[in-house]
C-alpha cells in the first residue's frame, strides 16, 4: 500500500472549506456555552458598562428564546453554506469573509470582557476558538484571492 502524497496536504479550496466548517462547529459550541451560562442576561451588565462610558450606546437585554433563534439561524446558515464555500462560489466566499470578521470580533469581545471584569464571562471558554478560526478564515480567503464583494 503506497501513500498518495497529493492527499497529504489539503488543497487551498479544501483548507478553506475545512476552516469554514470548523468555524461553524466552533460557533455551535460557543452558542451552547452562551445558552448554558445565560449570556443573554449578562448583556444587560456588559452594555451597561459601555453605556456608562458612552451615553449614546444603548443598554439592552435579550430574551433567551430570541437569542437562541438568532444563534441557531446563524449556525444553520454557516453549516448550510459549507458546500458552497468549498465550491468557491463568490457569494459564499463573501459570506465566509463576513463570518470570519464576525467571529474575530466575537472572540475579541468575550476575551476583552474577561480582562475587564477579571473573571469568567459567558462564552469565554469557546471564544479563543472563534478568534483563531476567524483569523484563519480571513487569512485563507486572502490567500485564495477571495477578499472582495461578489
Amino acid at each position: 500500500m503506497s501513500l498518495d502524497s497529493s492527499r497529504a496536504i489539503p488543497s487551498p479550496a479544501g483548507r478553506l472549506g475545512t476552516i469554514y466548517f470548523l468555524l461553524a462547529l466552533a460557533q455551535a459550541a460557543h452558542s451552547m456555552e452562551e445558552m448554558a451560562t445565560h449570556v443573554y442576561d449578562f448583556m444587560w451588565t456588559m452594555t451597561g458598562v459601555i453605556h456608562s462610558r458612552f451615553a449614546s450606546f444603548p443598554q439592552f437585554r435579550m430574551q433567551a428564546d430570541t437569542f437562541a433563534v438568532l444563534n441557531m439561524g446563524f449556525i444553520v446558515l454557516l453549516l448550510g453554506t459549507v458546500s458552497s464555500v468549498r465550491a468557491r462560489k463568490s457569494w459564499a466566499l463573501f459570506l465566509a469573509g463576513v463570518a470570519g470578521v464576525i467571529e474575530v470580533l466575537n472572540g475579541i469581545n468575550h476575551l476583552s470582557a474577561v480582562v475587564f471584569f477579571g473573571r469568567y464571562v459567558p462564552g469565554a471558554i469557546t471564544a479563543p476558538f472563534l478568534l483563531v478560526l476567524g483569523i484563519l478564515m480571513l487569512r485563507e480567503l486572502r490567500r485564495a484571492g477571495a477578499m472582495r464583494a461578489p
